[in-house]
């Protein structure tokens, strides 16, 4: 005699068309999603994206066919935000100072969470996920260059005739220019002082204050001599 929970988990989890639905919608905004990640040339590009996408659907039907009636649906949902996060883990990346992969793991796992509302039949609450995420990617990119304009930093090495009061020029001229100084240093050199200038400003103030030292007899920009 067949065991009632087995039938009643057939009957649950045979071949449904909302099943095949669910996957369809999970592959269609995974698709979307994973064409920007492809465009821009990220690790995890257009196959990744849909094939996390798919997983986490594919895992949230299946715990809530299984689970019917008896047991609590999210528990092999919930093993997925785990999982996901070990995955995104692995696109992080430290080095030359800085971390890289951040965006790229948070999106792996933005997906697998689209992925899970469309396999628990929030087609809708996915979707609209899916264009926040799209918007944050595309539009918030501008964003993102705007303020990294606003406080780009780049490094000045050049000389100046020597002065009594040569520091107090420069630092006018930075000022001036409305750049912040990062760090200064300095050191004489034959009847010049050299400096070298580290200033965080916006991209034009850098180029105004560049052309001005290029036109002036004042100053002396410099190639900085690889060591």
């Amino acid at each position: 005699m067949m065991d009632p929970s087995f039938q009643l988990f057939g009957e649950r989890f045979g071949l449904e068309w909302s099943h095949v639905l669910r996957l369809a919608v999970a592959l269609i905004l995974g698709g979307l999603i994973g064409l920007e990640r492809e465009f821009r040339d990220k690790p995890a590009g257009f196959r990744t994206i849909i094939l996390i996408t798919a997983g986490a659907c594919i895992f949230s039907i299946i715990s809530e066919a299984a689970a019917w009636p008896y047991t609590d649906n999210t528990r092999i949902a919930a093993q997925i935000v785990t999982g996901v996060g070990f995955l995104g883990a692995g696109a992080i990346i430290r080095g030359r100072g800085n971390v890289y992969g951040l965006t790229t793991a948070a999106t792996i796992w933005a997906v697998a969470a689209i992925g899970m509302a469309v396999g628990f039949g929030e087609y809708l609450f996915a979707t609209a996920a899916t264009v926040g995420i799209l918007i944050v990617l595309l539009l918030f990119n501008l964003v993102e260059r705007a303020i990294g304009n606003l406080k780009d930093t780049q490094a000045y090495h050049f000389g100046v005739e020597k002065h009594p009061d040569a520091l107090q020029r420069i630092t006018g001229l930075f000022k001036e220019a409305r750049l912040r100084t990062v760090s200064r240093v300095w050191w004489e050199d034959k009847d010049s002082f050299i400096f070298d200038v580290v200033a965080r400003g916006s991209k034009a103030n850098h180029d105004r204050l560049r052309e001005k030292m290029a036109l002036s007899e004042e100053f002396r920009l410099r190639s900085k001599s690889k060591k």
